[in-house]
């Protein structure tokens, strides 16, 4: 990898203290929802990593996805039976976290695949789980497009849950305020803050490997923009964010003052999460004055070159020794 992530403090060192990111009805509005606004100990919503919790990073996102998406969706549906559409972005994030039996608890019979063609279920709900993008958010909209090939009407029931893996942008949230047959059945549209993979209890991934993102090292270092940023580092910082919002943190940002992308990177992130804390206004973070043995964290970014030792040591796990080996694809080996 270009860089590595450290979050950490002076508190008792837990999993969500020091984590390394790896190589590599008729008018809607958009809502952006933090993972939990309720601050005592005795709050209902998802564990969060502080000093008195020790929660692994994929128990977090499990309890958010199933409390804050599925089982919020199921109580607004009657506790009906739902069909889960998904893009392959949404689709990866879910199943680093929660299993099949776990979704039929919610009430979801079934998995689709929103660029496939699917069959109708015009006798239940429909809950879009998808990222922020345009192809998506044009996928869902044809669902709900009157056409020659949807003669006998939209393919599921009057009640649609829209949510999103990261921040949605407002020129896409227009598209969907255009569709008319879409507005007047959506019960909940919301930003749920979980674009990455939570591959290990106590790391996560961006999911940001090839073919999506064919020459990420030349996307980082040579394709700059006037600003010195390309999409790449956009798209990275974005993800970032939906980090420090799952985890309740809002880090003092540290980096080395010789090294011009650290310091780019740096200055976006802050003013991607201050955004975010401005649009969330009952969002709290560990550190903040009213949440007692908390501190805020330091977020460290980091160039390859300051630690260039540990992508040569690959032999000190099992894990790492078979993605060097064997080929793997989504790990999985066929």
């Amino acid at each position: 990898n270009d860089f590595q992530l450290v979050f950490e403090t002076q508190a008792s060192i837990q999993w969500g203290r020091r984590i390394r990111v790896p190589r590599e009805k008729c008018c809607v509005k958009k809502r952006r929802m933090p993972r939990s606004t309720k601050k005592s100990s005795s709050s209902s919503g998802p564990p969060v990593a502080s000093s008195s919790t020790k929660c692994s990073l994929r128990d977090i996102v499990k309890s958010h996805l199933l409390d804050d998406v599925f089982q919020k969706s199921s109580v607004k549906n009657g506790n009906q039976w739902m069909v889960l559409v998904v893009d392959p972005e949404a689709l990866r994030v879910i199943s680093s976290s929660i299993g099949m039996y776990n979704l039929m608890e919610h009430n979801v019979t079934i998995v689709e695949d929103l660029m496939k063609r699917r069959a109708p279920f015009r006798d239940q709900a429909v809950l879009y789980l998808v990222e922020p993008n345009r192809s998506s958010i044009d996928r869902i909209v044809n669902d709900w497009t009157p056409s020659k090939e949807n003669k006998k009407g939209p393919l599921y029931g009057n009640s649609v849950f829209l949510y999103f893996l990261g921040p949605l942008p407002d020129e896409l949230f227009g598209l969907i305020k255009q569709c008319k047959e879409l507005v007047k059945r959506v019960k909940v549209l919301q930003e749920v803050n979980v674009d990455f993979l939570t591959k290990e209890s106590g790391a996560f991934h961006f999911d940001m490997k090839p073919p999506r993102f064919q020459n990420i090292y030349s996307e980082l270092y040579v394709r700059r923009s006037s600003t010195g940023l390309s999409p790449l580092h956009d798209r990275m910082m974005s993800k970032l964010v939906t980090v420090c919002a799952t985890l309740n943190e809002y880090p003092h940002v540290r980096f080395p003052s010789n090294n011009e992308l650290c310091k780019s990177l740096a200055n976006l992130f802050q003013q991607k999460i201050n955004e975010f804390l401005g649009s969330n206004k009952s969002w709290w973070f560990n550190g903040d004055g009213t949440n007692p043995n908390t501190e805020r964290s330091t977020l460290l970014i980091l160039d390859r070159k300051d630690d260039c030792l540990s992508p040569l040591v690959h032999e000190l796990t099992y894990e790492a020794m078979v993605n060097d080996l064997l080929p793997i694809d989504d790990e999985k080996i066929t």
